[in-house]
């Protein structure tokens, strides 16, 4: 009997004991994170990370394809921080994890790729501000059993030219760092035109770009020129469409605006057909790459230095379409 009380009472003496050692690690711990935002204006995103006063933390930010991964050391240990709920689409998830009792790391994985702007830090708090970057889809025309047209001079497929270039378009792009892209095939492959409209909307496209070579029995007839859908009949209306088509011809003409200096154009550039490749719902072009039928053009299209030409006036149209001069026409030289 004397034994069992004995045994309880030790029990509840190293219980207190743990209790009291729990209590004043506690105490011996603070919050060093005061507050944690997400903010939203036009595109632009700024990650808050709001510290308690009297904070003294490294920094330590690691930007990843999709996110960003943050390690934070303090002079003393720290609590995990709680964390308020981020309302916004862009955000997959994201999490505060202890290293040790006076390290936290922070992880925010994003559903896009997006361009880091800016890294603001203060006493009091980190300011990361991001943009997500427009997804630009490049539709190579053509491919597989579906060879397009031919070139009666140099003997080669409109299938191959137009899939050379989109690649090379993707290649420039990616070099800005500025733009995500998806190219609808990258191989030659048949691609019907209903699957090359899924797989734009699939890729939630900012703009779509379909690249092919022009045609015509007048053999004289050469240059460049850029289709966008025509407005809806009389009577008809469609707020979003009509967005959309106003968006897709104001690229439309940036990119003809660039073009004059890189080869002779066609007298109406800026044209509209009920191209079906182009009702994707997003701001969508076709661009006839030039007249395989003209022996000047033909010619023109299988040299790289001409087709970086057209390139790069896409780029720049690109550019001044998403606001992107402000940073410099990178990656095409």
């Amino acid at each position: 009997m004397i034994k069992n009380i004995v045994k309880f009472l030790l029990t509840m003496i190293f219980a207190m004991f743990c209790d009291s050692r729990i209590e004043a690690h506690a105490r011996t711990n603070f919050d060093a994170i005061k507050s944690v935002s997400l903010t939203q204006k036009n595109d632009l995103y700024s990650l808050n990370i709001e510290f308690n006063k009297k904070v003294a933390f490294v920094p330590r930010v690691h930007i990843l394809p999709n996110g960003l991964q943050m390690f934070l050391s303090f002079k003393k240990p720290v609590n995990l921080p709680k964390m308020s709920k981020m309302n916004y689409g862009i955000v997959k998830g994201y999490f505060f994890e202890k290293f040790g009792n006076s390290s936290l790391m922070f992880i925010m994985a994003l559903k896009q790729k997006v361009e880091f702007v800016k890294k603001k830090y203060t006493k009091n708090s980190i300011k990361i501000s991001f943009r997500k970057k427009p997804t630009v889809i490049i539709d190579a025309g053509h491919g597989g059993k579906d060879p397009g047209t031919q070139s009666p001079y140099e003997k080669y497929l409109e299938k191959n030219i137009t899939l050379i270039t989109a690649i090379e378009l993707r290649k420039a792009l990616l070099r800005t760092n500025h733009y995500n892209v998806v190219l609808i095939r990258d191989k030659d492959e048949f691609v019907s035109l209903d699957d090359r409209i899924k797989r734009a909307k699939s890729e939630n496209g900012d703009i779509l770009i379909s690249l092919h070579t022009d045609y015509n029995n007048d053999k004289n007839l050469r240059g460049i020129s850029v289709y966008t859908l025509p407005p809806m009949g009389f009577g008809e209306s469609d707020k979003e469409f009509n967005e959309t088509l106003h968006k897709s011809k104001r690229f439309s003409k940036l990119l003809v605006g660039y073009i004059p200096n890189l080869c002779k154009i066609k007298h109406r550039t800026c044209r509209s057909s009920e191209l079906k490749v182009l009702k994707t719902g997003m701001p969508s072009v076709l661009v006839e790459l030039g007249c395989i039928s003209n022996q000047k053009d033909s010619k023109l299209l299988l040299s790289k230095l001409f087709r970086e030409k057209i390139i790069c006036a896409i780029l720049y149209a690109l550019n001044q379409f998403f606001d992107k001069n402000k940073t410099g026409q990178q990656g095409q030289k």
